[in-house]
């Protein structure tokens, strides 16, 4: 895989991370409940369901791509497409004063709970599929091997959300408050509304 295509896939997947959705909700409540350490379990749930996920798409991606080149531009144009969908909806999104909702975790705490909890959250979720489906044909290179781009992919994607459901759990102290404040949550869905169209364009202009 070429590194500039690699950079632009993990500055990608970065931008994700970031963005606040359940799986960080459920990592800030596992990070404040039960501490930084026992909140390994979560982030190990969180990355196992996403390479469940992975697997099954890429399964279905590799027939797809044996099948017929055309098949693949198709599928990088509507992932293109989906990405712009992802902007314009963060774009849209309106300030209000409810913020992210921390919901109580009605359980001990032990690590086997709370992987299975991420695991769940993650693996119940059948948009990430799609999402995946979508994500890693804009970054392959079909005159090269799949198999080891596939790998590289959900390498990083792996230590990337293992690493963010941790910070998430280590700083939720400081993060959700700031997070639940509405004003600061609207902007910052604007802005990563604007990115994701901005990368959807970047995408699209490059070469198969």
């Amino acid at each position: 895989m070429i590194f500039d295509t690699w950079l632009l896939y993990f500055f990608a997947v970065l931008l994700i991370a970031i963005s606040p959705g359940t799986m960080a909700v459920l990592s800030m409540s596992h990070g404040m409940h039960y501490g930084k350490t026992r909140s390994l379990a979560t982030a190990f749930g969180s990355v196992t369901s996403a390479l469940i996920l992975m697997m099954a798409s890429a399964a279905g991606l590799g027939a797809l791509l044996s099948a017929t080149e055309y098949g693949f531009t198709i599928l990088k144009y509507c992932g293109a497409a989906y990405l712009i969908l992802l902007g314009i909806k963060l774009l849209l999104t309106k300030a209000s004063g409810q913020g992210l909702d921390l919901q109580h975790i009605k359980s001990k705490g032990t690590p086997k709970q709370m992987f299975k909890q991420a695991f769940m959250v993650g693996i119940s979720n059948p948009k990430d599929l799609l999402f995946f489906a979508a994500l890693f044909p804009q970054f392959i290179d079909i005159s090269m091997p799949q198999g080891p781009q596939l790998a590289i992919l959900a390498a990083t994607w792996a230590v990337i959300d293992f690493s963010f459901v941790m910070i998430y759990a280590s700083m939720a102290n400081v993060l959700a408050p700031s997070l639940r404040t509405s004003n600061k949550l609207h902007w910052f869905d604007r802005t990563s509304g604007g990115v994701f169209i901005t990368l959807a364009a970047i995408l699209v202009t490059r070469d198969s």
